[in-house]
């Protein structure tokens, strides 16, 4: 498989960035990937692992083209051409220009309402390099079921790069200096009612991570999640650039496989 990625010019934005990243996954995995530029030059800053050729040969199977200034090379692109929309807000009506002539990718959904018909591909950051440091993560530990203590330590206890602190026995000075100490606040109740121990913990400064019951006073202020453990396991997994191409890759296969 052959992919190419178009782009203006080379330098550190993001725009190009982002093609260079996908650019050294699919190298990783033994897929020809070439960027072209109006602007041949090295890629010493970013390690690019690929290769890089100017416009006078655009040719791919699949071939990803960023911002609207690298569009006038359409017509002379030889492979199947597929819009990505990249800094959208400042280029959109360039966009617009070439909507429903290709096929478009959006990096975030807040352009759903402009191009309706497009594959979202969402991301990324590279997330073995930007690891979260060790992190103290406090809840109240109450025996009651409602309060969700016996699931909380299910889902965190043992998991690397968590130190979880269960709250129980401190006077309002001790519970005011352990909350002052940590990092974030888990609230995972089940019977409708008050969390002050969120809200104290909002008030001390944490990030409180809940399932949003008791905490809808303050919900603008809390992270609510579905899984517990997968928030704190893996931070920003599914946007990793190696899902960004795995989708890409999928999708270049299904758009065209009837064709």
């Amino acid at each position: 498989m052959q992919i190419g990625a178009i782009v203006p010019h080379l330098g550190i934005y993001g725009g190009v960035r982002y093609f260079l990243e996908i650019g050294n996954i699919c190298v990783g995995r033994g897929i020809d990937y070439t960027i072209f530029s109006n602007r041949e030059q090295e890629c010493s800053w970013f390690d690019f692992k690929g290769k890089i050729k100017d416009w006078s040969n655009i040719e791919a199977d699949y071939i990803l083209v960023g911002d609207p200034p690298s569009f006038k090379v359409l017509p002379t692109v030889k492979g199947k051409v597929f819009i990505y929309v990249m800094a959208g807000g400042y280029f959109l009506d360039g966009y617009k220009q070439v909507y429903g002539k290709y096929p478009f990718i959006l990096d975030n959904r807040i352009f759903v309402k402009y191009f309706p018909d497009s594959h979202l591909v969402e991301g990324g950051v590279n997330t073995e390099w930007f690891r979260p440091k060790k992190r103290k993560v406090l809840f109240y530990d109450d025996p009651r079921p409602c309060k969700g203590s016996n699931y909380i330590k299910e889902q965190l206890s043992g998991l690397d790069g968590i130190e979880l602190v269960g709250l129980k026995g401190l006077n309002n000075e001790e519970i005011a200096k352990t909350y002052r100490k940590g990092d974030y606040f888990v609230s995972w109740e089940s019977r409708e009612g008050w969390s002050d121990t969120a809200a104290e913990a909002i008030a001390s400064g944490l990030t409180v991570v809940t399932n949003g019951v008791n905490c809808e006073p303050f919900s603008d202020r809390v992270i609510i999640v579905d899984n517990l453990r997968e928030f704190f396991s893996d931070p920003m997994k599914d946007l990793s650039w190696e899902k960004v191409t795995d989708k890409l890759l999928e999708i270049f296969e299904g758009e065209y496989k009837n064709v």
